[in-house]
């Protein structure tokens, strides 16, 4: 499920959420600081479309759900190394 088009059409300064999360995160600064910065300039925003919009400006994923789904996947890879 790609969930991109759900923010393309917000604007702050004349950049879409993805523009601005890429901007925050070449700063070197942490996912979670780009979270906070979404979620002050979209006050509509939530903090699950705050963290989905991270999400897919910062990795394969195209949603919230598909990166969840795939993160235990590989939670419990790593249980199989480990042991």
């Amino acid at each position: 499920m790609d969930n991109t088009a759900k923010y393309l059409h917000f604007r702050y300064d004349n950049k879409d959420p993805f523009e601005i999360v890429q901007e925050i995160i070449s700063k070197g600064r942490l996912p979670l600081f780009a979270i906070k910065e979404i979620m002050e300039k979209f006050p509509a925003f939530s903090l699950i479309d705050a963290k989905e919009v991270v999400i897919i400006a910062t990795s394969e994923y195209k949603s919230l759900y598909d990166y969840q789904g795939n993160l235990f996947t590989e939670l419990e890879k790593l249980s199989e190394v480990m042991k």
